[in-house]
């Protein structure tokens, strides 16, 4: 017997037994963060019903028929992002982004009509946002737990075939966005309906690279200890569209009722994964799989709802309660609890505050099932738990200057698998965010 000390090929993933499947990748793309302007990131998104605000058109493209004045406006964001297993057995690794989540351009045009119930302006908005940012880095080990070999009995590829090992440790680097890019009209009818439509269009980007390593108490008849290092990188990139259609209704002056549908994105995904296997076992087999593959796809994603209520207080504020939900085959619904409050001081004053929970698209214990038609490097994927936001706004809305700033602060749990018979290691992050708006108007 000689020891193998040998680079080889993983695609351990043959015959679609091993590794993540698409739709974990369309589970991942359907991922959002609360984004945008810093008055809708200061109510934590529960906008629905109050309107006013181009973040807000996203969810309910009726909000913009509120506009009385043509505006632009721009958001600059730093996020600072803080990733952790549970108990914290590793430092927390730390990343700092800037990015411009929010451009938009809105036009209001009035029709002049002097009748009550007649249509008082046609509004316009051609908008870009940030709806989700992964960029983030993910360090976690565990003890005895199932090793990777164990999935491959039938497959001749060299992992050692302990069905155990004795430690285990997933590296894991992430890096995209998820843009989308709004063409929004909406009308006004008599200072109380508000009808809207729009075309949303989504360009899709993810770069991740992950170093997984398992270590036995086996060692080779030259007293040398087995390990499995699995190296694999997965990029994927992809557009989509969708339409939203909105209503905002107030039959009465302290009350508005929102309602917002996005119907699903439909779109073309491309997916490109490559890896490479070293172990250390007692024999030397090479591996037939290919180190490379790729494929196109098209695919939709989930439909999302949105229900609001809010209720004015005369001209010094507002209390907006807000419920999205998405729904997505093949997993659980989405359901996000939104609370904001806006209190205005002083004319031209604005303060908010907001809460939001978000549920998981995937119970814990849910595995999503490989496509067995396409092979796969990387074996990891993740099941998002619940996520909560807490935030808070300032802003200035002057005769023609615009000015807002915003702190967020995020919390999330996430299972992470290094592969399919893996037990998950419990990931923690919390993200800070300071977000500033600029914008005029006229």
């Amino acid at each position: 017997m000689k020891r193998l000390r040998y680079i080889l090929i993983i695609i351990s993933l043959l015959l679609g037994r091993v590794g993540v499947g698409f739709c974990q990748d369309f589970s991942r793309l359907s991922e959002r963060t609360i984004m945008g302007t810093a008055r809708y990131v200061g109510m934590s998104g529960a906008m629905t019903a109050i309107g006013g605000d181009p973040s807000s058109v996203f969810d309910n493209p009726a909000c913009l028929g509120l506009y009385q004045h043509s505006e632009v406006l721009i958001t600059f964001d730093e996020m600072i992002d803080h990733t952790w297993q549970s108990p914290e057995y590793l430092s927390k690794p730390r990343r700092t982004l800037f990015m411009c989540p929010q451009a938009s351009l809105v036009l209001s045009i009035p029709t002049y009509s002097s009748h009550p119930w007649g249509v008082q302006t046609h509004n316009f908005m051609f908008a870009y946002r940030r709806m989700h940012t992964y960029n983030r880095t993910y360090e976690a080990y565990a003890y005895n737990e199932p090793s990777l070999g164990s999935l491959l009995p039938a497959l001749d590829i060299p992992v050692c075939n302990d069905p155990f090992t004795s430690y285990n440790k997933l590296n894991l680097w992430e890096a995209g966005s998820v843009s989308e890019y709004a063409f929004d009209w909406s009308m006004n009818v008599g200072h109380q309906f508000y009808f809207g439509m729009g075309l949303h269009i989504q360009d899709y980007i993810l770069n991740s690279d992950a170093e997984y390593i398992e270590k036995f108490d086996s060692t080779n008849v030259e007293g040398v200890r087995l390990y499995t290092e699995n190296n694999t990188s997965l990029q994927f990139s992809g557009v989509s569209c969708n339409f939203s259609f909105g209503f905002l209704y107030r039959p009465l002056q302290w009350l508005r009722i929102g309602f917002g549908l996005q119907t699903p994105s439909l779109g073309s995904l491309r997916t490109y994964t490559s890896g490479t296997l070293y172990a250390q076992t007692d024999s030397l087999r090479r591996s037939v799989a290919p180190s490379m593959s790729s494929r196109d796809r098209s695919f939709h994603l989930p439909l999302h709802l949105s229900t609001s209520v809010a209720f004015q207080c005369g001209a010094y504020g507002m209390l907006s309660f807000q419920h999205d939900y998405t729904k997505q085959s093949k997993e659980d619904a989405v359901h996000s609890l939104r609370v904001g409050l806006e209190v205005i001081p002083v004319l031209g004053l604005y303060i908010n505050a907001g809460y939001a929970y978000e549920s998981t698209f995937q119970p814990a214990d849910k595995i999503i099932p490989m496509d067995p038609t396409f092979d796969r490097q990387d074996t990891y994927f993740l099941h998002p738990r619940q996520t909560q936001y807490a935030s808070c706004a300032v802003g200035y809305r002057g005769e023609n200057v615009i000015v807002q700033a915003a702190y967020q602060y995020r919390w999330q749990g996430i299972n992470l698998f290094a592969h399919e018979l893996s037990n998950p290691y419990d990931i923690h992050t919390d993200t800070h965010r300071i977000v500033f708006t600029i914008g005029w108007r006229r």
